[in-house]
């Protein structure tokens, strides 16, 4: 049922989309998956819950087959209906959704941050039925990062019936492809048989070139894939509109704009290039189709345009912040931190914290020459990538230009180079200002994060390449050649790492440990969780298997050089730990064993052992459970 109710669901769904709008199914298809989400947000606002957006979106199924079954009974024409829903985003949607739910099978996470925070939103929202940044929520970090992804990959678990790694991985795959498909997207004459390979061929285009910059793309859920292709999406929905002003475009754009600054903070910086694209695409439209406007016209087109892609958006990202300011939630990217005046004293080093100015530097040392491809063949850092996108775009002009007004490609090209330049500098005072002194100066997740960036420009180019192969035929062999060379280039251990038995990583160890608290302990309990040499992240992986377990988010480990043990543990850990009813062992290595022996009740001291933490006047007392 994981792998029939959803595709008999967005197909239903979609399907009253397309009856509405008379637009064709891979053009809906995006839209209905961003009206999904919005539903559940607006459920959870409202009334509190998700139930009431589950059964909103299950009605809009429903009521396109009434819809059918009236129009059969009224005996009226379906042509129009049928030339727009079995065009080849439908065809390429079912084989697209077939071919993943195959490769993704079984496929589960390994990346620390689905298990720490991207898993764990969805998984505590199913849980408890509200947003996972409510104080009932046991999510441990990230509690104020916006919430629309992960909204709408509840509902396909609502939809699944449960939680699960593989289908949330599947799902999050199929909703980027969705997202190409508005540019593969045509009604009339074409091969059904020549759709396959082409949707097959395309989406492994796409999937090698993301893998490129991140392997994490074969098996997390990171929202930094889904923004990117949201952006590109909204990009080249403006570029294909022959009217960007049309109601349905308007009204696309709006609900693109308003996902794109629910998905990270970053994103409200690539909301304001693609705004930029938006009126410069218009302008050239309308000046070159000589369309002219009455006053009145133009007072109502400029009303429309401020309300539908300014204000909507703005208030729902300025909402989630004054949300969480209200849930007193600690922001990771708090703007208040950001002191611009200081920027050109750190970056000269006559200004800052020693680690800011470290930072400062590493940061436009690496941008120039960091690689941030995965290829052993292809070394590029961010400024060499953003040079070969320019190359690409001019490629595509030769290629395709009468496919276009004039001068579009050359001003996408100008949006994406001031997105360049604005997303560097927006990314150097994010890791000066926002990091900490650990994070800043080795640039924490430096690839995933300037290489999010390098992704939209070249799924930009990808979906321009698509329309236009779409515009001059069928044919699939430059597609071909394409995913060939994006094959070859590709390190060999990416490759085998695509396939889920080839992958191993912590997850198994600690799912094994979590098995055992999950059977000595009541689902309310709060679990000390102490190992040695590790960095901590065991308590997220145990955690995740565990939940709702609480754990603790400090003293994963306890020092055994340099100190007085006893002291050290009485005036740091003792009243910590009595917040919680049981200590774990998940590593008792020998340090550990021969430093702290005299907090544990016996010398039998190992692995999996679990202790019930007993107040014993102000002192911790550890209770042997057998």
């Amino acid at each position: 049922m994981s792998f029939l109710f959803p595709i008999m669901y967005f197909i239903l769904a979609n399907g009253l989309l397309v009856l509405i709008s008379k637009k064709s199914f891979g053009k809906c298809l995006p839209v209905m998956m961003m009206i999904n989400a919005f539903v559940y947000f607006f459920s959870q606002v409202i009334f509190h819950t998700f139930k009431v957006g589950f059964v909103v979106n299950v009605l809009f199924a429903i009521i396109f087959i009434i819809a059918l079954i009236y129009m059969k009974i009224k005996g009226k024409n379906f042509d129009t209906l049928k030339e727009n829903f079995f065009s080849t985003g439908f065809y390429a949607f079912l084989i697209a959704y077939v071919i993943i739910s195959i490769f993704d099978l079984n496929r589960t996470f390994t990346a620390w941050d689905d298990f720490s925070h991207w898993g764990m939103m969805v998984k505590e929202m199913f849980r408890i039925d509200k947003l996972y940044s409510v104080p009932t929520s046991t999510l441990m970090v990230h509690k104020d990062y916006p919430p629309i992804m992960q909204l709408l990959e509840l509902f396909f678990s609502h939809l699944i019936g449960k939680y699960d790694e593989s289908s949330l991985i599947r799902f999050v795959r199929l909703s980027c492809f969705v997202l190409f498909l508005p540019a593969l997207d045509h009604i009339g004459k074409f091969d059904k048989k020549n759709i396959i390979i082409k949707t097959i061929i395309i989406m492994g285009i796409a999937f090698l070139t993301f893998m490129l910059f991140d392997e994490g793309v074969i098996h997390s859920i990171y929202n930094d894939y889904v923004m990117t292709i949201v952006v590109s999406y909204l990009i080249i929905h403006i570029i294909l509109s022959k009217n960007p002003l049309e109601n349905f475009s308007l009204v696309v754009l709006s609900l693109g704009l308003s996902f794109l600054v629910l998905t990270k903070q970053i994103a409200l910086t690539l909301y304001f290039m693609v705004l930029f694209m938006f009126f410069i695409d218009v302008f050239l439209k309308y000046r070159q189709d000589k369309i002219r406007l009455s006053k009145k016209s133009t007072i109502y087109m400029v009303l429309k345009v401020l309300i539908l892609l300014v204000i909507i958006p703005l208030l729902l990202w300025k909402g989630w912040s004054r949300y969480v300011e209200k849930l007193n939630l600690t922001q990771q990217f708090n703007i208040s931190n950001v002191n611009l005046a200081d920027l050109p004293g750190i970056i000269y080093g006559s200004k800052g914290e020693k680690y800011q100015i470290d930072t400062a530097s590493n940061y436009l040392y690496a941008i120039k020459t960091k690689k941030i491809t995965t290829s052993d063949t292809l070394n590029l850092s961010y400024v060499q990538c953003f040079a070969l996108v320019i190359l690409l775009l001019y490629l595509i002009w030769i290629y395709g230009k009468k496919y276009f007004y004039k001068k579009e490609l050359f001003f996408l090209a100008v949006t994406l180079s001031i997105g360049f330049i604005g997303y560097a500098f927006v990314m150097l005072v994010s890791y000066v200002f926002l990091f900490d002194s650990n994070e800043g100066p080795i640039l924490a997740c430096f690839i995933r994060y300037v290489g999010a960036y390098v992704l939209i420009c070249l799924s930009v180019v990808i979906m321009l390449f698509v329309f236009i192969e779409n515009k001059k035929g069928d044919s699939i062999k430059k597609l071909f050649i394409i995913f060939l060379c994006l094959f070859i280039i590709q390190s060999p251990s990416r490759i085998g790492a695509c396939f889920p038995k080839l992958t191993k990583s912590i997850e198994n160890d600690s799912l094994y440990h979590a098995e055992i608290i999950n059977k000595k302990t009541k689902k309310n309990s709060k679990v000390f969780l102490l190992t040695q040499s590790s960095n901590g992240s065991y308590q997220f992986y145990v955690k995740y298997y565990a939940n709702p377990r609480i754990v603790n988010s400090v003293y994963a480990t306890f020092p055994v050089n340099g100190v007085n043990y006893k002291e050290y543990f009485d005036k740091n850990i003792n009243d910590y730990l009595l917040n919680f009813d049981y200590l774990y062992l998940l590593k008792a290595d020998k340090e550990l064993i021969s430093k702290y022996r005299f907090i544990f009740p016996d010398d039998d001291i190992k692995d999996t052992n679990l202790y019930k933490v007993k107040n014993n006047n102000g002192k911790v007392e550890l209770i042997k459970v057998t």
